[in-house]
């Protein structure tokens, strides 16, 4: 087996990397102790007061503030974290701060030298924006940003930290999936103030174009590598929002940005960090509402299918069937179908984390592992990690690399939950002998009826693996105190294989060829990205007025992506699961590759100012160059500007609203891009094609017109927002206003079938987005001497958008879409609407339903030209509501989500309500059929006549307003005082219990996780250090 050039490199790069700097670490600890005792000889003269300013890892902190408390003249920190300051007696009082650390008041004596440690602030972080590129301040900062902390995360949960985020913020929006439930490989669809874009514009390797972008430690990131990303790692997560926040990364961050920071090594005596946790899910079935045995056996007999016109030996046939299934029924059969592919899942979560190290070099290794147990048999996702964090620092220079590798395996269930959904309960699992029957059933009318318990003990198979190797590296230099110069390069390669299997015994392929039976799928994909980066920064205090910074950059990126698969049939039966044992490709099959490139060069500026720390502004441009548009639209510009005003430091907020602790009000407007497409969606392109093989050789089809003035999508962003503290800190409230104006949007209109294609992408339209957001948190007690507090907070989020511009260049999709989704695109809508012809209900006198055609007219003829909006799948508003309590180390927690307004277009109702045809009757339906339909004249019925299998067109009657109410998270937690851990033999423990996602009510019955079941889960977590 060949080892991966790339990964050998990397590796080699790494260990010599590691030796080099575990070689420098005693050299650079005797100079770290020989320049403080140079110091210490330094401080004799007058009335100087000299020290050495560090962080936790043993770091010197460059531009730490130095204040006298008693004459209020200050310094800051050079670049060896060395302050002088003048004092006036021989013992004075300073308060000595900075960014993301607790500040320390200590009394210091003139002429002698004093050693400061400042340790991390997890409250701090409050006070910073984390942007992936620069720290600032969150007072002089404009932009709409929210910081979290690893230990808020886990306040919420474990289990992942989206899961969490989508708590605590109101504009982070992970949407329900309806279809899969808690299927645990499938990820997450999320959006950050909504969309931003029409979906379709993808290809099998890129990302959802409404999809946030994430970095992570400074480096452009995937959903599935956040996703799998152990919550321990996590020193903190920032989501940027606004224009000011986020046009800083140009073409990318039309959608928002979430930019995480793992946890950086500490300097000191070797400590050994240690988190575990068990989960025990178990399936949500609260929302299916099926026939039992008795039920169903009535409705078919009710629906007519028992009875023929045809002959009296398929009458016969017919009473015959149904008189074997009474009988069964009789005497007791009543098959509950839903818990046979079900299981309680059990999953554990292991992290363990070893650092130290010195001033000169740090360093971190951890290794973590999490084992997720699906709710359904045979459904499995285990993903192992370890990392290696180094920091090397000499003098004015670092250098910090981060190494990870986390393998993924997943197995997912070959019979689809839907399946066991569908079996009819009058039907026996086992054959007389007590073993899983393969036929349900088998009559010369109906057919052969699978059994899908048989088709789940073959030995079919679903899984996948992956690989993802990343190192990630920076230099930064500061040549003096106020400039930091910083050069960055990423590398992460993935690899990703899955394997598809299906044994030629299973029950659909009852009917077919024997040499065609079974098959075997199997695909590939391999991406390698490169990323590099240089940068400086500068930052000054002028007067302790002026305070500004500026950072100028520039970046390179590619991304090469590589998929390749082929499938096989025909195989034997028994072992022979390998595609060499199979008859050949599937019929009309051969193998698929697929190849892109792409890359992006950018060169960019951000830069802050703030006066007197009152009057704010913050800027930023950038110029963005991507190979993803057409050949005459390659570069363009992006840009943002944001203005501040903190109101709580001009004095007529001081002296006259003394209970206002902060107040900042906020305005950005900018132009951030997005380019989540296709790499190759402004090429032309051919497929090779054997169908049309002639004299010339193999021939070359047109697959996809090319647009060399397809143009970057851009989204004009505004928004307006307040932060304000009052009462002692006791009431905290954040409210944003945004609207946001894509154009042009990207789309792929429709063509004419003479044109060989059935779209070509083009620049048109816009769309214009806005919305409202708010978190309000209130301290009802808030002791920190007596270690008590107790808060109450929600959220609130509201939202809209419509189309524009578009014309009648979707009628072809729109007209496609009519009888299979109640979607559409024209002008002045919004893209959530929901469109069909309204419904007077059923007429009681005939069971037959009366439309209401646009002119206010009744028909009982269903038209789609009478199509209107009659709902929004968006809520009219949706947050949580929660509260937090805790005493002396002892914590309890809950937050419920709520969801008003939203209308739904009820599936279950439409299709195992209605919509069951005698092919239908062969599965089990909603018990509604039944009891809701209509039967004989009068009847005030929701549901047509119960005798009628004809189809029934999408109309507003299977249109539902639903308000929801969960309890998205409950948690209780102690921390062990520290005496006590420490008779221990630990440094600190705490356990933590959390139960998530137990209970949801609807105002509405509808089928959830039809494919796969939703889950509630609780877990115990147990963390310590040694």
């Amino acid at each position: 087996m060949k080892t991966n050039p790339t990964l050998r490199r990397t590796s080699r790069t790494l260990f010599l990397l590691f030796l080099f700097c575990a070689l420098s670490v005693q050299l650079t600890a005797q100079n770290a102790d020989k320049k403080i005792n140079e110091t210490s000889t330094k401080t004799n003269k007058g009335n100087i007061i000299r020290g050495v300013v560090y962080d936790t890892d043993g770091l010197p902190l460059i531009g730490a503030t130095v204040r006298n408390l008693q004459n209020q003249s200050g310094t800051v920190t050079n670049n060896d974290g060395v302050f002088t300051l003048a004092g006036t007696k021989e013992s004075v009082r300073l308060l000595i701060s900075y960014i993301g650390k607790k500040p320390q008041e200590i009394r210091a004596t003139t002429g002698k030298s004093i050693k400061v440690i400042l340790e991390d602030d997890n409250s701090a972080l409050k006070e910073v924006v984390v942007t992936g590129i620069v720290t600032k301040k969150k007072d002089t900062f404009t932009g709409s940003s929210a910081t979290f902390s690893g230990e808020e995360l886990k306040s919420v949960g474990v289990q992942n930290p989206i899961a969490s985020l989508k708590t605590l913020d109101p504009s982070f929006n992970v949407l329900d999936n309806d279809l899969f439930g808690s299927d645990p490989n499938r990820l997450p669809n999320i959006e950050i103030r909504g969309k931003s874009s029409m979906l379709g514009m993808r290809d099998e390797l890129s990302e959802d174009p409404n999809q946030p972008l994430f970095i992570l430690d400074g480096f452009e990131s995937s959903l599935a590598a956040i996703y799998n990303l152990d919550i321990n790692r996590i020193a903190s997560m920032t989501i940027l929002k606004d224009a000011a926040s986020t046009a800083i990364y140009g073409s990318k961050a039309a959608n928002g940005v979430v930019v995480v920071e793992t946890v950086k090594p500490k300097a000191g005596q070797l400590r050994l960090n240690y988190s575990g946790s068990m989960d025990v899910s178990f399936p949500d079935l609260s929302s299916y509402n099926l026939m039992n045995s008795e039920e169903k056996l009535r409705f078919e007999q009710m629906m007519g299918k028992y009875t023929s016109n045809n002959s009296i030996e398929e009458m016969i046939s017919y009473d015959n069937i149904y008189q074997k299934r009474l009988a069964d029924i009789q005497s007791g059969v009543d098959t509950y179908w839903l818990s046979e592919p079900l299981r309680t899942g059990i999953n554990h979560r292991h992290s363990l984390y070893v650092d130290g190290g010195s001033e000169g070099f740090l360093f971190g290794l951890g290794v973590n592992y999490n084992g997720v147990e699906g709710v359904m048999k045979k459904s499995q996702r285990d993903v192992m990690g370890a990392n290696i964090d180094l920091t090397y620092r000499v003098g004015r220079l670092q250098f910090t690399n981060k190494f990870t590798a986390q393998q993924t395996k997943t197995d997912n269930p070959i019979v689809s939950f839907s399946e066991y959904a569908a079996a009819n309960p009058y039907f026996k699992k086992y054959d007389e002998e007590g073993k899983v029957s393969k036929l349900l059933d088998n009559n010369r009318i109906e057919g052969a009826v699978g059994n899908p318990l048989y088709n789940d003990s073959q030995n079919s198979r679903n899984e996948g693996k992956d690989l993802m190797l990343s190192n990630f590296l920076i230099a930064e230099y500061s040549p003096i105190t106020d400039l930091k110069l910083r050069a960055r390069f990423g590398l992460t390669h993935t690899n990703s294989k899955g394997d598809n299997f299906i044994s030629p015994d299973d029950t659909r392929y009852e009917t077919v060829n024997i040499l065609k039976r079974g098959s075997y799928g199997h695909s590939e994909m391999e991406q390698t990205r490169y990323e590099g980066e240089a940068t400086a920064i500068y930052a000054k205090v002028l007067k302790e007025a002026h305070r500004f910074n500026v950072a100028l950059g520039a970046n390179i990126s590619e991304q090469k992506s590589l998929t390749q698969g082929y499938s096989a049939s025909g195989f034997p039966s028994g072992d022979f699961t390998y595609p060499s044992f199979s008859n050949g490709y599937t019929e009309g099959g051969r193998p698929s590759y697929y190849e892109s490139v792409s890359r992006s060069v950018s060169a960019y500026m951000t830069g802050g100012y703030s006066l007197l720390d009152r009057y704010l502004m913050d800027v930023s441009y950038r110029v963005n160059g991507a190979s993803v548009f057409g050949s005459n639209k390659k570069y363009i510009n992006t840009w943002s500007v944001g203005l501040g005003w903190n109101l709580h430091n001009e004095k007529f907020i001081r002296d006259n609203l003394r209970f206002i602790n902060y107040f900042k009000i906020r305005g950005s407007v900018g132009n951030p891009g997005n380019m989540n497409y296709s790499s190759s969606m402004s090429l032309t392109t051919f497929r090779y094609s054997y169908a049309a093989y002639n004299y010339f050789g193999l021939s070359s089809v047109l697959s996809q017109l090319g647009n060399d003035d397809l143009k970057w999508q851009t989204t004009l962003d505004k928004n307006i927002g307040l932060d304000l503290t009052m009462f002692n800190n006791r009431l905290v409230l954040t409210l944003d206003y945004y609207h946001k104006t894509t154009d042009p949007l990207l789309i792929g209109i429709g063509l004419p079938s003479s044109a060989g294609l059935t779209s070509y992408n083009t620049n048109l339209g816009k769309q214009i987005s806005k919305g409202f957001t708010g978190i309000v948190q209130y301290y009802i007690f808030r002791d920190f001497n007596k270690r008590l507090t107790w808060s109450v907070r929600g959220t609130i989020r509201l939202a809209s958008s419509k189309l524009d511009g578009i014309g009648n260049a979707l009628e072809k999709l729109n007209k496609y879409g009519q009888s299979r989704s109640t979607v559409r695109y024209y002008d002045g809508a919004d893209p959530d609407d929901i469109w069909t012809v309204r419904s007077a209900g059923i007429d009681p006198a005939n069971g037959r339903e009366l439309f209401i055609k646009k002119d206010g007219t009744y028909t009982y003829d269903f038209s789609y030209d009478e199509e209107v909006i009659v709902g929004n799948t968006r809520p009219n508003a949706e947050g949580t509501i929660g509260s937090n309590f805790g005493y002396k180390g002892f914590t309890v927690g809950a937050t419920f989500r709520y969801r008003m307004g939203a209308e739904t277009f009820n599936n279950a109702v439409y299709s195992k309500v209605e919509n069951i045809g005698m092919a239908g009757l062969t599965k089990n339906q909603d018990k509604r059929a039944l009891y809701n339909r209509w039967q004989k004249p009068g009847d005030i019925a929701q549901f047509k006549n119960i005798a009628d299998a004809t189809n029934t067109p999408m109309s507003s009657r299977f249109v539902q307003k639903e308000n929801t109410l969960s309890l998205e998270s409950f948690q209780i937690g102690y921390e062990f005082d520290p005496q006590l851990a420490g008779k221990l033999g630990i440094s600190g423990m705490r356990i933590n219990a959390y139960m998530n996602n137990i209970f949801r009510l609807s105002t509405i019955k509808e089928e959830r996780g039809t494919s796969y079941p939703f889950a509630r889960s609780v877990s115990l977590a147990l963390s310590f250090t040694l």
